[in-house]
């Protein structure tokens, strides 16, 4: 299974647009791997974790052809996570000549409200509903898509809606833990993925050097949370740990932020990282 993360900060990128704070001064002159855009994975080609703003901008940087995605996986609502309006271009008279096969968006309740929403926005092509399909899906109920095995998990982020994690197998055997966005994990999910073997775990690390909050993880509560996973079985010494979505107003720069995760056995995630497992 390989991931290619295309963006890693947190809502409001790296540098933030209108901010001029010491890591967003340093990032614009540095720039390289400490410039960050808004949160996506893409899997293997045909599976996308989460659809967000920069898509559009990710597809020109990395000379994708988001045609060939089959599934999205949405963890929630967030204007950084879900951006339905740009899935109108999937549609003629915006697209041509691709494959007939639809994009399959799998999501809450809340995106599925903006799902049918776009629908009947203006801008809409009459055909969108057949070449963009959205299915709601439950924490803890798993499902089937474009030869994956997808199990939905709880999050803890915003109390407004029901936020999902997400568990990913490929037909090879491998599975990941996609952990955007949430804070400390929850008991019913710890519940769920003691029985699963993670070969690769990505998690949320918005607050890095800062305390952890509520809806979001620090570099400690990451490291906390390796450590369990390995108690449990549910990781070894082969998984491959991953920190990502980052604010520039919590986490160092690259180089630093590097560093202190590495001790604690982690990846560090910059834009247009490939792993593989």
């Amino acid at each position: 299974m390989k991931l290619l993360y295309l963006g890693t900060a947190a809502a409001e990128g790296w540098p933030a647009p209108f901010c001029h704070c010491e890591n967003c001064r340093t990032a614009r002159i540095k720039k390289g791997k400490n410039l960050r855009s808004r949160p996506q994975v893409l899997i293997n080609d045909d599976l996308l974790m989460d659809y967000g703003p920069d898509t559009f901008s990710h597809s020109l940087q990395y000379d994708l052809e988001l045609d060939r995605v089959k599934t999205v996986l949405l963890t929630h609502s967030h204007s950084d996570h879900f951006h339905p309006l740009d899935l109108i271009l999937r549609s003629e008279p915006y697209a041509f000549g691709q494959d007939k096969e639809a994009m399959h968006l799998f999501g809450n309740e809340k995106c599925h409200q903006m799902y049918q929403e776009l629908l009947v926005h203006p801008e809409a092509p009459e055909h969108l509903a057949a070449d963009v399909h959205f299915t709601a899906v439950q924490a803890f109920h798993s499902f089937d898509s474009g030869g994956y095995h997808i199990l939905p998990l709880k999050a803890v982020h915003d109390p407004r809606e029901n936020c999902l994690l997400y568990a990913v197998s490929d037909a090879c055997g491998k599975t990941i833990f996609y952990g955007n966005d949430t804070g400390a994990i929850c008991p019913e999910t710890w519940d769920a993925i003691r029985s699963l073997h993670f070969h690769l775990v990505s998690l949320d690390c918005t607050m890095g050097t800062a305390s952890a909050c509520e809806g979001h993880l620090n570099l400690e509560a990451c490291f906390q949370i390796r450590e369990k996973m390995l108690q449990e079985g549910c990781a070894d010494s082969s998984t491959v740990f991953i920190v990502t979505h980052f604010s520039h107003g919590c986490c160092p720069l690259y180089d630093e932020l590097s560093a202190l995760a590495s001790a604690g056995g982690f990846l560090t995630a910059y834009d247009g990282m490939t792993v593989a497992v």
